[in-house]
């Protein structure tokens, strides 16, 4: 931030304090920072679209949109945006609610001249370390899997460290490709599966050094749903639900079918592999563009599934901007013995995983690994 005037925008629904806040950081600042203001989320949106602001310091509780749904709009419009909440409730459901959605900071509002000059030097030493631009401004704001995602796309070549107080372990990445993970006595996709089951910690890229051994052959597609799988499988089933509405499975199952895997060439198999679809929709689910539930069928953890559907939706709106092959329709992931579609549309996005019947996946599991497709319009 050096050698420029850095623009940070407050948003509180309260006036009087906005004009106390204006008033102190401007005269901590002595120059070096703008201050906007901005009394609900709508004003701050508007700000954002004719301004490069540094960094959004925004309150909890504010009419029609309060703090944590702006700060789900912000992650998706703005990911590489500075974000701290400043809130008199800070109470630890908030602190959690907002820094799972994409706030640096999560700090309480002073009551005292002393307490703004603390807030205001926290605030600094935020603002300096803002990447001008470039991977390293999505990089801190992203989870694990979005990493190695990220890097896995790019082709990059790099070792993933990831650590707990109770683990570290280390993740190779060779031009994309996962190829060796490590963990304690841990190797391979038991360490990688461990890893990416853990919960909390840090992680951080270095550069790429080739290690001792090669350990896994699988694609990263396949062992960032395999950890999904088996981090599902380690919670307690949820109890039944009833089936999902007849009008919304029919349009789902006709959706899969149409971009069935299976060639024109094979009409025996075609036919038992679309009976075995319409029968085995495991996990169902659809949010708005604004991040919000519309329909949830069977998904035993909603919220790392909306995570998974914002984490595609930015990274599809990344590779139409920087690859011109027409707009992106979904991500097909091909497995031995089941299917997943997300599907990103202008008004919604689509998370849909499917298996094959027992019979028929035994007739049709193919010989070779699971594959996975990016399908564009």
């Amino acid at each position: 931030m050096t050698g420029r005037v850095a623009k940070v925008l407050f948003v509180d629904d309260d006036p009087m304090l906005l004009d106390l806040v204006r008033q102190l950081m401007a005269g901590f600042a002595q120059g070096t920072w703008e201050v906007l203001t901005a009394r609900d989320s709508a004003s701050a949106l508007k700000l954002l679209q004719g301004n490069v602001i540094d960094l959004i310091v925004i309150d909890v509780h504010m009419p029609v949109v309060d703090g944590p749904q702006l700060l789900k709009l912000l992650q998706r419009k703005y990911p590489q945006l500075l974000k701290v909440v400043l809130t008199g409730d800070a109470t630890g459901a908030y602190r959690s609610e907002c820094l799972a959605n994409g706030a640096e900071l999560f700090l309480e509002k002073p009551r005292q001249r002393e307490g703004w000059q603390v807030i205001y030097s926290t605030l600094v030493e935020l603002v300096k370390f803002k990447p001008e631009s470039g991977f390293r401004g999505v990089l801190r704001r992203v989870g694990l899997q979005e990493v190695l995602q990220l890097e896995c796309l790019a082709r990059n070549s790099s070792i993933l460290d990831v650590s707990t107080p109770h683990a570290k372990g280390q993740v190779f990445i060779q031009d994309g490709e996962v190829i060796h993970a490590v963990c304690g006595s841990k190797a391979g996709e038991t360490a990688f599966y461990f890893l990416f089951g853990l919960k909390g910690g840090d992680f951080s890229l270095h550069p790429f050094i080739p290690p001792g051994e090669k350990t896994i052959d699988k694609s990263w597609e396949s062992l960032l749903m395999e950890a999904a799988q088996v981090c599902d499988e380690a919670h307690e089933p949820d109890p039944p639900v009833p089936d999902p509405p007849d009008e919304l499975e029919r349009e789902f199952e006709t959706a899969l079918l149409s971009k069935s895997s299976v060639t024109p060439s094979e009409p025996k198999v075609q036919a038992p592999q679309a009976a075995a679809f319409r029968k085995a929709v495991d996990e169902m689910l659809i949010c708005s563009s604004q991040g919000e539930v519309v329909y949830d069928w069977q998904c035993k953890n909603v919220d790392s599934r909306v995570a998974f559907l914002e984490c595609v939706s930015a990274k599809s709106a990344q590779l139409v901007h920087r690859l011109p092959a027409g707009s992106f329709e979904r991500v097909d992931i091909e497995q031995s013995d089941g299917r997943l579609v997300v599907q990103i549309k202008s008004g919604h996005t689509l998370f849909v995983r499917t298996r094959l019947e027992a019979q028929a996946a035994e007739a049709l599991r193919p010989e070779g690994k699971e594959e996975a497709a990016v399908a564009g319009a």
